[in-house]
């Protein structure tokens, strides 16, 4: 499990940033050249191709969990510095639901867990009919550099994918 989490979440560690060696507030130069050095991400289209296209999904983690690939989106805020990084995994049949996703789910809340301790928030897998098109259910939450991470279930044009966040912003759990 622990090559796991070194390979899929290369998170921790004293001089790593927040995920990789990215960091808030880098440049999209910045994170570009970061992940173009990178040898655990790949590049999927050419860089000549970046200004045209942009960075949302055009890296991909080279190691998959349970064979689920996950891409990298990126949120900037209005300086374009970074404030959110995304891992998201491919898009999963609704069929699939509890199968596949609960799967990659389950192993992503442990190496989660292994890598930041038990989340300050911690509510079961969103169930698929609960999530509306276009939207994110979010289930778990830790605190991370002074941050916020987020895991839970996204649906887009109807498939699913388990969303990995990390942002810059610190976000308290909701009290029931």
């Amino acid at each position: 499990m622990k090559i796991i989490t070194t390979l899929l979440l290369t998170v921790s560690g004293i001089n790593a940033g927040v995920y990789e060696e990215l960091q808030y507030g880098d440049s999209k130069q910045e994170v570009t050249d970061k992940l173009m050095a990178c040898n655990r991400v790949e590049n999927t289209v050419p860089e000549t191709m970046f200004a045209r296209v942009g960075l949302n999904g055009t890296f991909k983690i080279k190691k998959d969990l349970h064979g689920i690939n996950f891409s990298l989106f990126f949120d900037w805020n209005e300086s374009g510095k970074l404030k959110v990084i995304t891992l998201r995994s491919d898009a999963i049949e609704q069929k699939e639901f509890t199968s596949t996703l609960s799967e990659v789910f389950k192993s992503a809340h442990l190496l989660l867990t292994e890598a930041y301790g038990p989340p300050v928030m911690a509510n079961p897998m969103p169930s698929s009919n609960k999530i509306e098109d276009g939207e994110a259910l979010n289930s778990h939450l830790w605190h991370v550099n002074g941050g916020t991470l987020l895991m839970g279930v996204a649906k887009d044009q109807g498939k699913l994918h388990l969303s990995i966040r990390f942002l810059e912003q610190h976000i308290d759990p909701v009290a029931k």
